[in-house]
């Protein structure tokens, strides 16, 4: 590193920084902030880690918050934007495979670096020091190399995440990972089991919404999948490999999208109760089981056709729908070599066709229909006749949409009732 390397901290970050310093105490930038600094992106936050105690921290400035007060951290604010400041620590035993038992406070930064998980992550920066690389992080980063903190095995020993957290570095930055490190994860893996199903689609949805959400395969790869994903360990070790992480290249950085690629082999119900068991919100579940549903089904290119499917799916779908057939149309020329525009042809119809009818304003929902339940009421109507007859009235509709009108809609009831 050259002598006079510099990292353009933010302000705040800088002043807390050389605040803690006038109080006779050193403190740093640390972690992903210092690596995505070199590698010329914009850190996403800002930690700074300190020999100060959260105790002395709290005295320097006037706003602070206790964070998480009993492992060292205390967040600064200043305006609205709050700063985690921790102090050195060393971590003692870690019993559940994810948080140390105690917490030891340190005034070597050293101590500090060396419990972080890979090296690109264990670097520091301050003005008046410059760059610390105790570990070699920034010759990792030169190489494209995912590597623990020493002893690999104890790394994921002690947080089972981590073992995850190294396929998606890889993912998000495009590097490799190091195998000391591949064959402590292969070894390990089954521990994956300990870590709560939240963090779990975190790490797995930065990962697919990384520029190689391909690199999901390796999360089967290395035995990572089959205790807690077993629908995504099956179709990743099927014979239909290829064309998912194929579909996974050519999907737009949409999250529905690129859950629905990772499961385009599976069933919408396999699909379903996978997302369900990652903890997912019921949108994203409903949108990527139904995408699933949807890929597998042929719509006729005709407007009752294409309004029946608005009618089913919703208005959202049909693009959404339209984005991952192309995805999966390019995957499948990739892993066969052969094009198919009769395919592209029929998807651009469609979306023609949805367009025209979105523009014009067709019904294709009982909600507009240009007849309520109260119509029906006042006809004569009761019971479940009201709801069965807007549902064969919307049919009609459908099929024609010219007669959504509330009193063409009236004089059809007797003919279908």
């Amino acid at each position: 590193m050259p002598e006079n390397f510099h990292i353009d901290m933010p302000e705040a970050v800088r002043n807390i920084i050389h605040t803690i310093e006038e109080h006779g105490f050193k403190a740093y930038a640390v972690g992903g902030c210092i690596r995505d600094s070199i590698l010329g992106r914009n850190p996403d936050d800002w930690d700074i880690t300190t020999s100060a105690v959260p105790s002395q921290i709290k005295t320097f400035f006037k706003r602070t918050v206790d964070t998480g007060i009993a492992h060292g951290t205390v967040t600064i604010m200043i305006d609205k934007t709050g700063y985690e400041v921790t102090t050195y620590r060393i971590d003692g035993e870690y019993e559940d495979g994810r948080h140390p038992k105690s917490v030891e406070f340190s005034d070597r930064l050293v101590d500090d670096l060396c419990r972080r998980d890979f090296t690109i992550n264990a670097m520091a920066y301050n003005d008046t020091d410059g760059f610390v690389d105790e570990f070699n992080g920034l010759d990792d980063l030169d190489a494209k190399i995912i590597r623990c903190v020493g002893e690999p095995e104890l790394r994921f020993t002690e947080d089972a995440l981590r073992m995850m957290r190294a396929i998606r570095f890889s993912a998000q930055l495009g590097f490799t990972i190091d195998e000391a490190t591949w064959n402590a994860i292969k070894k390990l893996a089954p521990s994956i089991s300990k870590i709560s199903m939240e963090r779990v689609h975190v790490e797995l949805g930065k990962t697919l919404m990384s520029a190689h959400p391909d690199y999901v395969a390796e999360y089967s790869e290395a035995g990572l999948f089959e205790p807690i994903l077993p629908v995504a360990d099956n179709a990743l070790k099927s014979r239909y490999k290829r064309k998912i992480l194929a579909t996974l290249q050519h999907t737009p950085d949409n999250i529905y999208l690129r859950y629905a690629a990772l499961f385009i082999t599976s069933t919408p119900d396999e699909a379903a109760k996978t997302l369900r068991a990652l903890k997912l919100d019921n949108k994203t579940v409903d949108t990527v089981s139904k995408l699933v549903e949807l890929s597998k089904i042929d719509i006729e290119e005709t407007e009752p056709a294409v309004r029946t499917a608005l009618n089913k799916y919703g208005r959202d779908f049909l693009p959404l729908w339209h984005e991952l057939m192309m995805a999966v149309i390019q995957a499948s020329e990739d892993t066969t070599g052969i094009s198919n525009p009769a395919k592209v042809k029929h998807l651009l119809t469609l979306k023609r066709l949805a367009t025209d009818i979105l523009a014009r304003g067709d019904c294709f929902t009982i909600k507009a229909l240009d007849i309520s339940g109260n119509d029906l009421i006042e006809y004569g109507l009761q019971g479940h006749e009201i709801g069965e007859t807007l549902k064969s009235l919307l049919d009609i509709v459908i099929e024609n949409p010219k007669l959504n009108d509330k009193a063409t809609l009236i004089a059809m009831i007797e003919h279908i009732k």
